[in-house]
């Protein structure tokens, strides 16, 4: 244990014993606050629009007790564990009757007060930063001192806001790294002026920057007296900064061993200190250094005869034997692949054209494929490029562009710019959409994010002290520790730069790093270098001649295409360069990065730092959504994130591997080209194209046919490249894999659903990726696993509606084709291929036919993953949430002796709505007769509940109306429209409590997303001089912003807190681009800085279902965190939870007493009392007839009815509604029309301008719907509530 986790822990029971009876979260924006995931008493807590918010009157989490050394709160009581089988690491559990977590509040965007509350950094300020920071890193202090001098002159303001310790660590330690003479007579003065004018305080690094700098026995003694005396900083702090290197901590203990004599015995105390430190750190680094030694082996992976061996196993078989002959851990393994890929992507060309030209073979080899010798090439020219770019920088020849990425390119090495940039291009190959090229914009972006992210990990390997600790928090990790709870507080401290609770966190972190909004300007110079630097070379003949010759042509070029109706720019590939990545995928583009790790992941401490090893990340995909980071960052700090990122870890804890068994069936049908579940058919010749008709340029429907032909064929090759190629980046994953266990770090969505980093193999992907994944660790099987695992392969098998007893008849009964699959997968009866999910079956199969085998199928070690699926798991939360008693039927929420079938349950409804309308002679209805079951109105059914559209349920319906013979196609069309109202219909009835609560989080949403905050609407009457109440009367063109136009200032999101404390906010917003013009084509990015309105159409529409899926995930979380309790290997697909099959019965129980937990707490009312108390204050616009007491809109005397079921839809005009399902559109698709309504009303008399009134009203929302009176708690007793 390093001296800085001994001294904490000490302070930790100091802490204790010192606050007795207070509460250690006494300021909620400096002290974490552990808290119950739920509330039911507590008040939320405004935040004064000026500044953060502070929390007060936090109930007290922590009491001091007798037991210190074991660090447990009073309160809480040690879980009991019921399980035997794996490790049970203790979590601490919370009572929800003693705190609450509170919502965070920050100031509405439109507020001056909201950029400092939420420390949003302007853009023009972010630039300069990151060219600042770039500057300092290559050693170029000249132009770094004249943009620092420059900020604090003309953005002072901004600079007392953002510039903190952290960046004047770094400006100061580039004085002393400066390029060509070192800057260190300077350091002094900077070092005063950074705390007598700038008034920012030096941290522990600051020292250790200044020992550095002067590194001598007089001056280092005043530095560290000074430190001691002013800061009180210890020597273990000074010591452990990410500024001292191995060197010059070894420097620094020469220096103490001269002066060790002194008879000063302060003076002798604190070099001993000092010495006793360093000895500590070093002691850290040699153990490091051992593991590389004394670690264990890595099992060799089988070899393959395939062309190219894939990127990862020969950075597997090149690192695994370090420099002194012993073997590196995996620890040291996965961080070497992270950090050394381009490298080993170089050295593997370099090797492989030196051994290639050894044996003579000036053509090439296997090992030297076609494409290898073209990158090579492509690399060779491309050097001197970016060398010569450099060169211009450097001359002064600073103008335009290279001012702003001039540095930047100095970073890296010419040599790996050009492989990142060669391997980023070519993987985006066939992307966007763009079968033979990719986006301009997203190539430009990727580029640059890549050299960014590369030149961040080279700075990560600098920091030996900060690699040690990471180390040890990762072995915590590894063995459970950091799922205790103080521990986990303990280490998040830690990670963020506190050495106590009472210490601020710092702004940034241990090292100032700021992002690069320039990168785009980066990847285009680097791409438009390569399009310049490319060549192909191609078969030709001289014209002249007839003489067979090799011409190069550009491999790229930039073009414009339009796609869906906009213009946009091109990268496409040449002909001959697409032809050849079909013939062979670019394995070597899989950067670790992008794969599955070898050790579990960096546990998520705080909001960035989790995942894997030497990549910064965040916990949360977050695009365009400012605020939704402001609120992230603030929660991490006041710790409100501890349950969701603990319930991250559990998810990225589990062990994987491949399955072997699986892997060769799938290999093989792989190389027979033969298209067999999954797996597309090997590309072969085109389908030609039909010959034009005769009459192709005089009858326009003949003309629209034949297009329409062409395309279809078209786009049918395209697709089938593009699966074929997915596939073969999953094929080239697993078999990376194959000796090797894996793990998936996860991230999560905005609405806190989690998702694994890894793209291309994970449990999250298709059934070829789950039939190909299974659990590292083994358990036997047992009698109730062997159970469970003939009911999975019944529900594989798509007989999953039958009893329990009746799926286990069904395994029985194919238990001969069960062992034919096993024994000739590909040659046999193939009675897996008939399943719903082939490739997980036939896992299956080779699992129950092993265990039978065996002799003992009890006592079998199964890996294999069984499911337990919710029933429409949206649809089961939003029975619970109304108390529908007829639809918690429908979805098994209530018991019964057999799974209820919401889908024929639908369908039996439409069937008598048809029927009703085939007596009083719907033409519609009588065509459908008899022919509606449940697979036409299952995927509407399943998506409605996540927000699909009229017209998107219309085309889903139609889709199912094709694959019948007894439908005229002709009528596709009118059918589905007429089967999509009835489907909404019958759902309006089954799920009434769920309707009516769809309806009042569809309102407030509307009134939120409308309202203004009443101090914007003060500044804005004083600004326009107009009144608050106005009339329509105006002959003015321009716009003003009033009650009649108020669209301009809607800034308000919708905003709600889960009930594990995680911050929601809906990005929906009219995005503000701005232009950047690049050497390739003007792009346009998001406007960080800009102002922009809600959608506010989007906002209302979007929330019912991103509520729903928060529940979904919020209950996903906990089952997590409470099945890795009880020693379950614990894996999520949302609404799909696996385990293995001894511990079904286990994880069933906890999944119904999660589910039960979370919506026995008051979730509706505590979402009504957050918007009250978020919302107090805000203003929304209304207009009323002059003399008419009603209003029109926005009044909370009356909700718009948008519902399940459409209503007053006029014949024709289906396609120009947008309606609302049972939950709305979660990803906010609709149209931009703001005011355009969901479902539309009956025409109204208009009435006259002159008589209409604008004006403003306080917000005010709808009380809630009446709750049904289904008991929660029957989902106790409910054994198919997931099945």
């Amino acid at each position: 244990m390093s001296l800085q986790l001994a001294a904490l822990q000490r302070h930790f029971i100091r802490t204790y014993t010192r606050t007795n009876n207070h509460s250690l979260c006494a300021h909620v924006t400096s002290t974490p606050c552990r808290v119950s995931p739920f509330s039911t008493a507590a008040r939320p807590l405004r935040v004064p629009t000026s500044a953060v918010a502070v929390a007060e009157d936090i109930p007290p989490v922590y009491a001091a007790t007798e037991n210190l050394a074991s660090h447990q709160p009073a309160t809480h009581k040690p879980v009991e564990h019921h399980h035997s089988h794996g490790h049970n690491h203790n979590i601490n559990q919370y009572n929800p009757k003693l705190s609450s977590i509170r919502p965070i509040f920050l100031p509405n965007p439109s507020s001056p007060a909201y950029k400092i509350a939420s420390r949003v950094l302007p853009s023009i300020i972010a630039e300069q930063f990151a060219i600042l920071h770039a500057c300092i890193k290559v050693g170029n202090m000249n132009r770094a001192e004249r943009i620092f001098k420059e900020l604090w002159k003309t953005k002072t303001e901004e600079m007392r806001l953002f510039a903190d310790v952290n960046l004047y660590n770094a400006f100061l330690d580039g004085l002393i790294t400066a390029k060509p003479l070192s800057k260190i007579p300077e350091l002094k003065n900077w070092f005063d002026t950074m705390k007598e004018r700038h008034n920012i305080q030096p941290d522990a690094n600051t020292y250790a920057i200044l020992v550095k700098g002067y590194m001598s026995v007089h001056t280092t003694k005043a530095i560290l007296q000074s430190m001691q005396q002013e800061q009180k900083f210890t020597m273990q702090e000074m010591i452990n900064s990410s500024y001292l290197a191995e060197s010059d901590i070894n420097m620094l203990r020469a220096l103490v061993n001269e002066d060790m004599m002194t008879k000063d015995h302060d003076v002798k105390k604190m070099l001993m200190e000092l010495d006793d430190a360093a000895k500590d750190i070093l002691g850290l680094v040699e153990q490091e250094k051992a593991k590389e030694v004394a670690a264990e082996l890595v099992p060799e992976a089988k070899a393959t005869s395939a062309v190219g061996v894939k990127f990862l196993r020969d950075q597997l078989d090149m690192l695994k034997v370090s420099k002194h002959g012993g073997l590196v851990d995996r620890y040291e393994l996965q961080l070497r692949l992270e950090e050394r890929a381009y490298e080993v992507a170089l050295e593997r060309l370099t090797y492989e054209r030196e051994a290639t030209i050894a044996r003579g073979d000036k053509l090439g080899s296997v090992n030297f494929s076609p494409l290898k010798r073209i990158m090579w090439a492509w690399h060779e020219k491309f050097v001197p490029l970016i060398e010569e770019e450099l060169r211009r920088c450097d001359k002064g020849m600073m103008e335009g562009d290279r001012r702003v990425y001039g540095p930047f390119l100095r970073l890296l090495p010419p040599e790996k710019l050009s492989v990142i940039t060669i391997l980023e291009i070519i993987r985006l190959h066939g992307t966007s959409g763009i079968s033979d090229g990719m986006k301009t914009t997203r190539a430009l972006i990727d580029v640059g994010k890549a050299v960014e992210a590369e030149y961040n990990a080279e700075e990560l390997k600098k920091r030996t002290s900060h690699r040690a600790q990471q180390r040890t928090i990762h072995r915590m990790h590894v063995h459970g520790k950091l799922f205790d709870m103080t521990v986990r507080w303990q280490q998040t401290m830690i990670a963020e730069g506190r050495a106590s609770a009472d210490e601020k966190i710092p702004t940034n972190g241990f090292d100032w790093a700021p992002i690069w909004p320039s990168s785009i300007r980066v990847g285009s110079i680097l791409t438009s270098l390569l399009i310049e630097s490319a060549k192909i070379p191609v078969p030709s003949s001289d014209p002249a001649t007839g003489e067979k010759i090799t011409e190069e042509i550009p491999a790229f070029f930039h073009t414009y295409q339009y796609v869906y109706g906009k213009r946009l720019g091109i990268i496409k590939c040449s002909s001959f360069l697409t032809e050849l990545l079909a013939r062979e995928p670019v394995r070597d583009t899989l950067h670790p990065r992008l794969l599955p790790m070898l050790v579990h992941p960096r546990p998520w401490l705080t909001w960035n730092s989790g995942g894997f090893l030497a990549t910064r990340s965040i916990c949360m995909r977050i695009k365009d959504s400012p605020e939704q980071l402001a609120y992230l960052r603030m929660a991490s700090e006041q710790d409100r994130l501890a349950s969701v990122l603990t319930g991250l870890d559990v998810l990225g804890s589990t062990k994987w591997s491949v399955n072997k068994n699986i892997f060769n069936v799938v290999l093989k049908a792989w190389n027979s080209g033969e298209a067999i579940a999954d797996i597309p058919p090997e590309a072969g010749e085109v389908k030609p194209l039909p010959d034009k008709p005769e009459n192709f340029d005089t009858d326009p429907k003949v003309k629209a046919r034949w297009v329409h032909a062409v395309k279809e064929i078209q786009n049918a090759a395209k697709n089938s490249h593009s699966l074929r190629c997915d596939v073969n980046y999953k094929v080239e994953t697993a078999r990376a894999f194959l000796d090797q266990p894996m793990f998936f770090p996860h991230n999560m969505d905005f609405r806190g659903r989690a998702y694994p980093i890894p793209p291309h193999l994970n449990h999250l992907g298709n059934d070829l990726c789950r039939g190909l994944l299974q659990f590292e660790i083994t358990k036997p099987l047992g009698e109730r696993g062997l159970r469970w695992m003939k009911i999975h392969i019944a529900n594989l098998y798509g007989f999953d509606k039958g009893s329990f007893l009746e799926r286990e008849q069904f395994a029985t009964e194919n238990m001969e084709n069960i062992h034919d699959s096993v024994d000739n997968p590909l040659g046999g009866k193939r009675w897996w291929l008939g399943a719903e999910d082939p490739w997980q079956c036939l896992a299956t199969c080779f699992e129950i036919s092993a265990a039978y085998r065996s002799g003992k199928p009890e006592e079998y070690e199964s890996r294999l993953p069984v499911h337990q699926d919710g029933t429409c798991n949206g649809l089961q939360h939003y029975a619970a949430l109304g108390g529908d008693l007829a639809g918690a039927q429908a979805v098994n929420l209530a018991p019964s002796d057999r799974p209820a079938d919401v889908y024929t349950g639908v369908a039996d409804r439409v069937s008598k709505l048809i029927e009703q309308d085939a007596e009083i002679g719907v033409h519609e209805a009588k065509l459908l007769l008899g022919k509606v079951g449940r697979k036409i109105v299952k995927q509407t059914v399943m998506t409605n509940v996540y927000g699909v559209t009229f017209i998107g349920a219309k085309t889903q319906i139609e889709n199912r109306l094709k694959e019948r013979d007894d439908i005229p196609p002709d009528q596709n069309y009118r059918l589905s429209l007429y089967l999509a109202k009835q489907v909404f219909a019958s759902l309006g009835e089954m799920f009434h409590g769920a309707r009516q609560i769809q309806d009042w989080l569809n309102d407030s949403a509307k009134r939120i997303a409308k309202s203004v905050p009443a101090e914007t609407l003060e500044a804005s009457t004083e600004n326009n001089g107009e009144a608050v109440s106005t009339t329509s009367q105006s002959s003015s063109k321009t716009k003003t912003f009033s009650a009649r136009n108020p669209t301009a200032n809607q800034m308000t999101s919708v905003i709600w807190t889960t009930p594990l404390g995680l911050p929601i906010v809906q990005p929906y917003r009219r995005v503000k681009k701005r232009q950047v013009s690049t050497i390739l084509q003007t792009v346009f990015i998001e406007n960080p800085d800009a102002s922009c309105p809600v959608d506010a159409q989007k906002q209302s529409t979007a929330f019912p279902p991103n509520f729903i899926h928060s529940l979904d995930a919020t209950h996903m979380l906990m089952s997590a965190v409470a099945c890795q309790q009880h020693g379950l290997t614990f894996a999520s697909v949302h609404d799909s939870y696996w385990t293995h099959a001894c511990d079904v019965d286990t994880m069933n129980q906890i999944l119904r007493d999660q589910f039960i937990e979370l919506h026995s707490q008051p979730i509706i009312e505590n979402l009504r009392n957050e918007f009250i108390e978020r919302y107090a204050g805000y203003k929304i616009p209304v207009s009323n007839a002059i003399g008419d007491k009603a209003s029109t809109a926005g009044s909370a005397a009356k909700a718009k009815q948008v519902g399940f079921a459409p209503e007053g839809i006029a014949e024709g005009d289906e396609d120009k509604v947008s309606l609302d399902t049972l939950m709305g559109p979660a990803e906010g698709v609709l149209s931009d029309e703001e005011d355009e309504d969901v479902v539309k009303a009956p025409p109204k008399k208009r009435l006259s301008k002159s008589r209409i009134e604008y004006t403003w009203e306080d917000l005010e929302f709808l009380p809630l719907p009446p709750k049904g009176e289904f008991d929660i708690r029957q989902v106790k007793d409910s054994h198919y509530f997931f099945h």
